[in-house]
């Protein structure tokens, strides 16, 4: 019996430090030789086992392609994040209040990872469509801020992107100004969202809010209104409990033709 997921460490020299990659076969894979779309997701470790989660608490993925036979069948491969996550995820320079330093600016190395190191060994052992039409990109908070980013800097080699609980605002003035430069005419689907709760504190919880809004506004002038989608979620909070629950929809939407 093949097991649930697997999981290998890739050396990588954009990023200076051992990748370890987990990824999931749909059910269906060992029972004929078709190709399968590519859904990258940060924080890799978070994903599929409670075990090995950061908070104790995955996004449950397996259970929900298990089941829910009626999601778009996809290989899934999480990169794992480290304490280097802030500089590799946020593409701009930022001072941290949380770790009272500078973090950030290191997303162009992280992306090059994955094009160049990751994705041609993912193509090349796994059946996968290698077309940019079939690979998407998602994750939640900095990792919806990386992947919104990847939507307007790598778009010939990804055009789905799910952008969950996004932490836009310590970098907001960059990141709109890149929106407003970039065609974003290749994307075909964007989903995003953020919680009404993310934090608990009311302050924070408003500028989740106002940040995501403001981002969608500009998306929204370049993107078809079929292909874009902004949800804010009563109650939502920011942890992957929460995201597990909205994950099936997010999947349909992204890879649901």
């Amino acid at each position: 019996m093949m097991k649930k997921y697997i999981i290998f460490d890739i050396k990588s020299k954009e990023l200076n430090r051992k990748v370890r990659v987990s990824i999931y076969l749909p059910h269906t894979y060992q029972k004929n030789d078709k190709k399968y779309p590519v859904l990258y997701m940060q924080d890799g470790q978070n994903l599929f086992d409670d075990r090995l989660a950061t908070y104790g608490k995955s996004w449950g993925i397996i259970n929900a392609f298990e089941n829910d036979q009626t999601l778009p069948e996809l290989i899934v491969v999480g990169i794992d994040s480290t304490d280097t996550r802030s500089d590799e995820l946020v593409p701009f320079k930022f001072y941290s209040e949380h770790d009272k330093r500078y973090s950030g600016g290191k997303s162009d190395s992280y992306y090059n990872f994955i094009i160049k190191t990751l994705k041609p060994i993912i193509d090349e052992k796994y059946r996968t469509i290698t077309s940019a039409l079939q690979t998407g990109i998602m994750g939640s908070s900095y990792g919806g801020l990386s992947s919104t980013y990847a939507a307007l800097k790598y778009p010939t080699y990804f055009t789905r992107f799910g952008c969950v609980s996004n932490a836009y605002f310590p970098v907001q003035d960059e990141l709109e100004d890149l929106i407003k430069n970039s065609s974003l005419s290749t994307c075909k689907k964007f989903y995003m969202d953020v919680g009404t709760k993310e934090t608990g504190y009311e302050k924070e919880d408003h500028k989740y809010i106002e940040s995501n809004k403001s981002v969608y506004k500009l998306l929204s002038e370049k993107i078809e209104p079929n292909n874009l989608k902004f949800e804010i979620i009563k109650d939502a909070i920011h942890n992957e409990a929460d995201w597990e629950i909205r994950f099936p929809k997010i999947i349909k939407f992204l890879f649901n033709d």
